[in-house]
């Protein structure tokens, strides 16, 4: 009897299509396939992906949050996602209080793409940024590039993991690095530091391996309002014990030797008016991990066990360069930005998938100048108090995935906000000497 229903189901399903096929099988006393919601924990892998596509997650199909380039890593490269539920990130209250100041107080000028009269927060709240506003992708980048995660960013520990798909684990490079930000500052002193023709200050110096160590990088970004003042650069070269200026175009140069381009810190590090335009696609929903768990970096574990010292990254699990399988993905509001680079850039686009409550990516990814998939960027962030109490969210490992030729090189850090005591001059081209000398 029930090989007959089943012929019958199956005779329907040509003559009326899939829905009457259906409603022939409530009928038999078949048992339909319906979408589920899957619980926090739940892994998603390239096997099931398929099969529970249409499923939910927080009354999300898992479809709908999972964006064309991620599915392809989960089809193609094996990335994992376990899903987390969402929890609710609390900017500082001083930088909320500005960011409501600035609805009626920063002006965008569409002629040049510039901005005015911001001090601190951010540029453009979310309630200010409309969906049909042509301009809208440019304010949601102008609300990276200002100040987000305090007054002072201590990438303390450092590191750049080279990883191929197919050999693994290759080796590692190590820095001390700090960015000052000149303005935006929120930790009770100055609001803005200097004559307030720079923006920031950032420096990197290589410690480890030994064949590298005194390697360093030297950076100035102004606040020119069209960006058309390059940053001043400066590379410290052991060989010599000299500091050489760098061009005004190594902000789309690759750090070192390594898959990542200067303009990929944070996934997009430029200023929107270096692109040739910007544009908003859409607001949606996206899985994320915006709660990376504390310990990027496990600094008693030796260079030489590098599973164990980056615990974030599934080393040792094919193809070596996702998130650790243990690492919860949650469903968060993002904007998706998509950029046009110029013409001397080494991609033709990059797209990244920012938060819509606070500037901070998630996701993101580059075309080459074919207009073919090149790098994925999967950005783990979590929440962190500074020394002084100030509250930001910072960026903890960057996953930067050259697809083409199967290679990444992920960086982790345990990334500190407003680390005590550091002044102006301790992120200076005479410190970057000086650490790299090791004076």
């Amino acid at each position: 009897m029930q090989n007959q229903g089943n012929q019958t189901l199956r005779r329907s399903a040509l003559r009326t299509g899939v829905a009457g096929a259906i409603t022939l099988a409530i009928g038999l006393g078949a048992s339909p396939a319906f979408a589920k919601e899957l619980p926090a924990g739940f892994v998603i892998n390239k096997e099931n992906y398929d099969s529970i596509k249409n499923d939910t997650f927080e009354n999300k199909t898992i479809a709908s949050m999972v964006p064309e380039k991620l599915e392809w890593m989960i089809k193609n490269y094996n990335t994992t996602i376990k899903l987390a539920n969402s929890k609710k990130i609390e900017m500082d209250p001083k930088y909320v209080e500005w960011s409501k100041k600035n609805i009626n107080t920063v002006k965008f000028n569409p002629a040049d793409r510039t901005v005015s009269g911001w001090e601190a927060g951010m540029l453009f709240p979310p309630e200010t940024i409309k969906m049909d506003d042509p301009h809208a992708g440019d304010k949601v980048i102008w609300n990276l590039r200002a100040a987000t995660y305090g007054a002072t960013m201590d990438l303390r520990d450092i590191a750049w993991a080279f990883l191929d798909a197919k050999k693994g684990y290759e080796r590692v490079q190590a820095f001390q690095s700090r960015r000052y930000y000149m303005e935006g500052r929120l930790d009770g002193g100055p609001i803005t530091v200097g004559k307030g023709d720079v923006s920031q200050k950032t420096y990197f110096v290589a410690t480890y391996p030994q064949d590298i160590r005194g390697l360093g990088l030297f950076s100035v970004r102004y606040n020119q309002a069209d960006s058309k003042v390059p940053d001043d650069s400066y590379a410290y070269l052991k060989s010599v014990r000299r500091v050489r200026r760098l061009s005004g175009g190594a902000w789309m140069d690759p750090i070192g030797g390594t898959d990542q381009l200067y303009d990929d810190w944070d996934i997009w590090d430029a200023a929107p008016t270096k692109y040739k335009s910007n544009k908003l696609l859409e607001k949606r929903w996206v899985l994320a991990i915006a709660h990376s768990p504390e310990i990027s970096v496990d600094v008693k574990q030796p260079f030489t066990e590098p599973a164990k010292r980056f615990p974030r990254i599934g080393i040792d699990i094919p193809p070596h360069f996702n998130p650790a399988p243990d690492i919860g993905w949650e469903p968060r509001e993002v904007y998706v930005v998509e950029g046009v680079c110029p013409d001397e850039h080494p991609y033709s686009k990059k797209t990244v998938y920012m938060e819509v409550d606070f500037p901070r990516p998630y996701l993101g990814f580059a075309l080459d100048r074919k207009g073919e998939f090149w790098k994925m960027f999967i950005f783990q962030n979590r929440p962190d108090t500074g020394d002084d109490g100030y509250k930001a969210v910072m960026p903890v490992i960057g996953h930067i995935i050259d697809v083409k030729r199967g290679h990444a090189t992920n960086w982790s850090s345990n990334m500190k906000s407003n680390p005590a005591g550091v002044k102006e001059t301790d992120v200076s081209l005479n410190v970057l000497e000086e650490v790299a000398t090791g004076k």
